[in-house]
């Protein structure tokens, strides 16, 4: 008879990054550290900002060091949950996407995808003009701050006002959102 043998796994303390303050936010066990490595993480945004306002937005790392028995991770998404999304969305009104990839100023790329809601009545040459300046003020964000700064406006809603008072001289939106953003490697 055959005895397998069967190698050990450590535990391993995952943190956030610099930009989240360097949390501890989870444990995984790996059998070999080299595994670890590319490995994506999901976490609430609740459990990193400590912002129950937040509740619908879910952080993506990825695991890019490891030091010691604390694994490192650096930002790879955000995304609003589809039960939100689909909250906005109901009767009686129209949904205008925005996809985007863009470069930051400290040269990070990344994927804005953005969302706003307004009334169904609305003719298409409008929508068109509303996705236009609402394209024009997410690039303009982006392009004016490093991937932290951009963060932290999204998170504190800085950016999300801001855009959101801009188009409403255009057209009354109910509502805006970044509904999901990648890092592009």
């Amino acid at each position: 008879m055959a005895v397998k043998k069967t190698k050990s796994k450590a535990w391993y303390t995952i943190t956030s990054p610099e930009i989240f303050g360097a949390k501890d936010i989870g444990k995984t066990t790996a059998s070999d550290p080299a595994f670890l490595k590319g490995r994506k993480i999901t976490v609430s945004a609740i459990e990193i900002t400590n912002n129950f306002s937040k509740y619908y937005v879910k952080f993506q790392f990825r695991v890019a060091d490891l030091v010691g028995n604390k694994v490192v991770t650096e930002f790879d998404g955000s995304e609003c949950m589809r039960d939100y999304i689909a909250r906005m969305v109901i009767r009686y009104v129209r949904r205008i996407d925005a996809v985007q990839d863009l470069e930051t100023r400290d040269g990070v790329k990344i994927r804005v995808k953005s969302l706003s809601i307004v009334s169904k009545k609305m003719k298409s040459s409008i929508v068109k003009i509303v996705r236009r300046r609402m394209q024009e003020l997410v690039a303009d964000e982006v392009k004016k701050s490093s991937l932290s700064d951009f963060l932290e406006r999204m998170l504190d809603d800085k950016a999300k006002t801001r855009i959101l008072n801009e188009v409403r001289r255009i057209y009354p939106i109910r509502n805006f959102e970044f509904r999901k953003t990648e890092i592009l490697r």
